[in-house]
C-alpha cells in the first residue's frame, strides 16, 4: 500500500512538473528544434533528388535553345515545379510552348524515373 502511495505522489509531481510554465517552454523549443531538424533534413534529400534530375537532363539540354534550357531549369527547381509539370504535360499531355516532341518525351521519361514522383505519391 505505501509504494502505490509512493507511485501516486510521484506521478502528481511529475505532472506537476510537466505543468509549470518552464517545462511548456521547453517541451516546445524542443519540438521547434525537432521540427526544424527534420525540416532540413527533407529539403536536403528533395534538392539532392532534384539535382540528380538536372544531371539526367543535363545531356538533352545541351541540344536545346537558351529559353528552353531556363525552362528546364524552372522545372527542376523545387519538387512542387516538377510535379505540376508531369501531371500537366506527361499525363495529361497537355501542349508545352517550351518543350516539345522529343524534347518533352525525354523530359517526361527522366522525371518518370526519378524518385521525387514516388515521394509525393506516397503523401
Amino acid at each position: 500500500m505505501f509504494r502505490y502511495l509512493i507511485i501516486l505522489a510521484e506521478i502528481v509531481i511529475l505532472v506537476m512538473a510537466l505543468r509549470s510554465s518552464f517545462a511548456q517552454y521547453l517541451l516546445s523549443d524542443m519540438q521547434n528544434s525537432l521540427t526544424q531538424l527534420m525540416t532540413d533534413i527533407s529539403m536536403k534529400m528533395e534538392k539532392a533528388q532534384l539535382k540528380e534530375v538536372r544531371y539526367s537532363l543535363a545531356p538533352y539540354t545541351d541540344q536545346m535553345r537558351d529559353f528552353q534550357r531556363d525552362y528546364i531549369l524552372e522545372i527542376t527547381d523545387t519538387s512542387e515545379n516538377l510535379v505540376n509539370f508531369h501531371a500537366k504535360y506527361c499525363v495529361q499531355r497537355e501542349i508545352n510552348p517550351f518543350v516539345n516532341g522529343s524534347n518533352l518525351e525525354l523530359v517526361c521519361h527522366t522525371i518518370s524515373n526519378s524518385t521525387l514522383l514516388e515521394t509525393e505519391e506516397s503523401t
